[in-house]
């Protein structure tokens, strides 16, 4: 049985993301592409093309001493897929045991938006603001 291209869409994302791969990443991606982070931690807000994505992904990394993610699902539907994931972050004393979920749009194979949606923002929040 064929994967959907969707899905594979978001394997490939996943496993770029997972293993810091820019050159996977803006090729998956359309040029004017969106990713939003919900919330009021320094991370929030939208970020359009693939430099700004990427400088997000940087943010992430220069907040955190140790960030795991571990993919739990992926589905897909004809516009785009959702992937679910755990989070595990730590940075100092402070530990972020959670999960997300990430939702993405596809048009003409590539990403054409995406949207993070913390299952505990609060605890996102207040991980993701240092002080």
């Amino acid at each position: 049985m064929r994967e959907h291209e969707n899905f594979v869409i978001a394997r490939k994302l996943w496993d770029a993301i997972a293993t810091g791969d820019a050159p996977a990443l803006r090729a998956l991606m359309s040029e004017k592409c969106t990713w939003r982070m919900p919330g009021g931690s320094a991370l929030a807000g939208a970020y359009v093309g693939a430099d700004a994505i990427l400088g997000f992904m940087a943010h992430v990394g220069e907040l955190t001493d140790d960030l795991q993610s571990d993919l739990i699902d992926i589905f897909v539907s004809e516009d785009g897929a959702v992937l679910r994931y755990g989070i595990h972050a730590v940075r100092g004393s402070q530990r972020l045991d959670t999960e997300h979920v990430f939702t993405i749009r596809v048009e003409g194979g590539q990403i054409t938006g995406a949207v993070f949606a913390p299952i505990d923002q609060q605890e996102y929040d207040r991980f993701f603001t240092p002080g």
